[in-house]
């Protein structure tokens, strides 16, 4: 099954779907929610293990059949995802792959339709249809290259770290804090708080279908920890809680920061000594352009490989003699890629020079090593 939904996003918690796109072997298929088409088997058909789903740049999809259905996907391929291992770029757009992979062109005009209103147009309709029309033949191509390029594990092993039975598909409201903007700038008890506050927030939010942002942004939930209003009236009266914040609401979140009383303190960790940290400021720019010269070499999309914060931890754990086989470049196929060389450098064992000719960079093995 090809698969995408057209949805609005803006002002609530959940995407509203408002019209599904479906294909079945050569036979597309629109369902329109709003007209009262049910979702309920094709959320049955994405959790199917027996049925291979088919989608491009799918995690808001996901997130709508999460948090409509409780379903995850159980067999799913990502056009976006795999084109970054054959060479084409990460984030590629559908109608860039098409273009590029099949020399098929499509109209993308209505990307920013009012997918709401009805009736819908003929130029909508149409556009709807070649978002699922190609998606069969774009994923077989997109995987031919993959495994003549011996990378088949490598994608499979990617989809099922960002969609397999561990991934985070939707919002978890224990885990909320660590989106917040700040956090790390808490003392491990005031975390706690924090914590027990984001979840109260993503709970309230998933409730009144709200974005969270609305009912407290997020620098006001980072004070409302570290000052602890001693009640909801107090709480009212704090810069930045909304005026339409209701003394209920204000009494709940009260509470939720009271539970986080007695939870265990989240501390972070210690930060690297000042000596690694200073290691680290020289070492993790110098870093992320071998990784990205590494994967420019091998086809591949850096941001596949690691972020520079993904660097900047595995180099922490090498300059501290941690264990790095936990951490992503610490094993398998980001490690044959990036990871080895990244100890290398780290170690004084590796230097990198620019060139005025691709590949543009060259590793040298430095003296004694």
């Amino acid at each position: 099954m090809a698969l995408d939904v057209e949805f609005l996003w803006e002002r609530t918690y959940a995407p509203i779907p408002c019209l599904a796109q479906v294909a079945v072997e050569d036979r597309i298929s629109l369902v329109d929610p709003i007209a009262g088409g049910p979702l309920d088997e094709i959320a049955a058909l994405l959790a199917d293990p027996a049925v291979e789903v088919v989608m491009h740049a799918p995690s808001a999809d996901l997130t709508l059949f999460a948090l409509g259905f409780d379903v995850r996907p159980a067999t799913l391929l990502d056009s976006q995802l795999i084109a970054g291992f054959v060479g084409l770029g990460a984030g590629q757009s559908l109608g860039a792959l098409l273009g590029r992979v099949l020399d098929i062109k499509v109209a993308k005009t209505e990307g920013y339709s009012d997918w709401s209103r009805r009736p819908l147009t003929r130029a909508q309709l149409d556009y709807a249809a070649s978002d699922v029309a190609h998606l069969f033949a774009l994923v077989d191509e997109l995987m031919a290259r993959a495994d003549s390029l011996g990378r088949t594990e490598w994608v499979i092993e990617e989809h099922h770290r960002r969609y397999g039975p561990d991934a985070r598909i939707a919002p978890d409201p224990f885990e909320a804090w660590r989106k917040v903007k700040g956090q790390g700038r808490l003392q491990p008890r005031e975390r706690a708080v924090l914590r027990r506050a984001a979840s109260w927030r993503e709970m309230e939010a998933r409730r009144r279908d709200r974005p969270v942002g609305w009912l407290l942004p997020d620098r006001t939930l980072l004070e409302i920890a570290r000052r602890r209003p001693a009640g909801p009236a107090a709480l009212l009266d704090e810069r930045g809680v909304p005026s339409a914040m209701r003394e209920r609401e204000a009494e709940g979140l009260i509470h939720a920061m009271n539970e986080g009383d007695g939870d265990p303190p989240i501390a972070l960790g210690p930060p690297p000594p000042p000596r690694v940290q200073a290691r680290l400021d020289t070492l993790t720019p110098l870093a992320q352009i071998l990784l990205t010269a590494r994967a420019a070499a091998v086809d591949l999309a850096p941001t596949l490989v690691a972020t520079r914060d993904d660097v900047d931890r595995f180099l922490a754990c090498v300059l501290t003699d941690d264990d790095t086989s936990a951490h992503p470049l610490g094993r398998g196929w980001r490690r044959e890629v990036a990871g080895d060389a990244l100890c290398d450098l780290a170690a004084g064992r590796l230097g990198i020079a620019p060139l005025v000719e691709p590949p543009y960079l060259a590793e040298i093995t430095l003296p004694g090593h």
